[in-house]
């Protein structure tokens, strides 16, 4: 009893260490700044239609500190490729979901990227945390659709926005919450008409 009342008093000073450095608190969003796709880009090559975008996402100094401190962060980009259609409006052609994890590795001191959603899942490190942010919020040449699934002057529509998230922890303070969530934030759908 004497081992579990230590242990408590120990957990509860952690806590408010944590809570004091600003650790467990989440950050501040920049005044006005909200994510949002910046661009959507499409080319032509081998047979289909490559997709890139690049999502602009203000990310503070206390986020990279967090993520450098363990909490993993994911971005999930849905894409969306709609043809005209009868007077009902748009058809449905595809609907995507990639993902884009981040962790780092404090013990070896670079950062693990995880991608899902592109066939098949990969993973790449870096100790360049630039690069690691950028491996986050830039989709490059993704295999949007085949040319041989398009028919010609038909309009057609692709969408692309973001859901960037941190790790939910769950909370030492479990009274007042069940879960903290450092980062939680979306993007509008941006989109961009073209024909074949």
């Amino acid at each position: 009893m004497y081992a579990l009342r230590n242990r408590y008093s120990l957990l509860r000073l952690m806590v408010l260490s944590l809570l004091t450095l600003g650790i467990l608190a989440p950050p501040l969003p920049a005044e006005g700044v909200d994510p949002f796709i910046r661009s959507i880009q499409l080319r032509e090559g081998n047979g289909s239609i490559f997709l890139s975008a690049e999502l602009d996402a203000q990310l503070g100094e206390e986020l990279k500190e967090a993520v450098r401190g363990g909490v993993p962060l994911t971005f999930r980009f849905r894409i969306r490729l709609t043809r005209e259609g009868s007077i009902l409006g748009e058809k449905m052609l595809r609907s995507e979901e990639l993902i884009h994890t981040l962790q780092y590795n404090p013990v070896k001191q670079f950062y693990v990227f995880t991608g899902e959603g592109y066939g098949s899942a990969f993973e790449r490190t870096t100790k360049d945390e630039e690069e690691a942010f950028y491996w986050m919020t830039n989709l490059t040449d993704w295999p949007l659709v085949s040319l041989d699934e398009l028919k010609h002057r038909i309009r057609y529509r692709v969408r692309v926005m973001a859901t960037l998230r941190s790790v939910e922890l769950p909370s030492v303070l479990g009274y007042l919450f069940f879960f903290t969530t450092i980062f939680n934030k979306e993007t509008g759908w941006k989109e961009l008409d073209f024909s074949y």
